[in-house]
């Protein structure tokens, strides 16, 4: 939950909820598909557990609709426990006490076994991974901004020899921000790609094709240092203008888990595609 925001309480349980445009519903969507079509391999598992870095409270308020509904990780477990291959535990995180608060009461609540943390998912993601126990992971990374999404997250939690992670990728922040922080001396698209400046040739690259090229790069570091592959289907969401906001990404090692995110993510009637991006 962002700072500034003026905070919204659920009438349904008097606790925060976080206000987010229209088209965050159909990434919970995506999500909560991916869970269940993953339902059979985590049975196999005798330890399952969810990881999400950035929270919030849980809930999550549409700006323009006025609906309140679960965010990412309640949307999650509540889909294992009706999918009946429940997640054994859930590992929460933000910079939002009050956010942590909210979503580790709203998900016991709801009947999961929960550990929460407050602070930076660059310092929350070494917490998590000193209780996490021997068995099968799965991470959603739901930052705000590119520029949180630093790849030291990532390339902890790859540590881990199975667990899939599914990133929220800024592809907004990326077009809005690629040519002027090019000739920057911080970018806040270093976080995210470490070193694409010295790698990209951005001057000989068309506009429009500047966020692939940097996607690319990223996708490059996930190969090579994370020794993850990046999932075939990367469904890109929009505002109502069709203006390009966010690509859900899909990593693993297991071609099992990249074909059940590529069939889950979402109906290919509901899937984005804008040329260029």
């Amino acid at each position: 939950m962002k700072h500034d925001e003026e905070v919204v309480l659920d009438p349904a349980d008097g606790l925060p909820v976080m206000q987010v445009g229209p088209w965050s519903e159909e990434k919970h969507v995506a999500l909560s598909r991916y869970v269940d079509a993953a339902r059979k391999a985590r049975a196999k598992w005798a330890y399952a557990s969810f990881i999400d870095l950035f929270s919030g409270p849980g809930r999550v308020l549409n700006r323009e609709s006025g609906v309140i509904s679960d965010g990412g990780v309640l949307s999650a477990w509540r889909m294992s426990a009706r999918g009946g291959a429940p997640f054994n535990e859930i590992f929460i995180a933000d910079t939002n006490a009050e956010s942590v608060e909210a979503c580790s009461a709203r998900l016991r609540e709801a009947g999961a076994k929960v550990q929460a943390y407050v602070g930076s998912a660059c310092k929350t993601v070494d917490l998590v991974l000193a209780k996490l126990p021997r068995g099968l992971h799965f991470a959603f990374l739901d930052p705000f901004s590119i520029e949180h999404l630093d790849f030291e997250i990532i390339l902890k939690l790859a540590a881990r020899p199975n667990i899939d992670i599914l990133i929220h990728f800024s592809v907004m922040d990326v077009q809005r921000n690629i040519g002027v922080d090019f000739n920057l001396a911080n970018s806040r698209l270093d976080a995210a790609a470490p070193g694409w400046r010295n790698n990209l040739r951005l001057k000989e690259v068309p506009k429009r094709r500047q966020v692939i090229v940097y996607l690319e790069y990223w996708e490059s570091l996930v190969t090579d240092l994370a020794k993850m592959q990046v999932a075939q289907s990367k469904p890109l969401f929009v505002n109502m203008h069709r203006g390009p906001l966010y690509r859900l990404i899909h990593l693993s090692r297991h071609p099992l888990a990249l074909k059940l995110w590529n069939d889950a993510a979402l109906p290919a009637s509901r899937q984005q595609s804008l040329t260029g991006f």
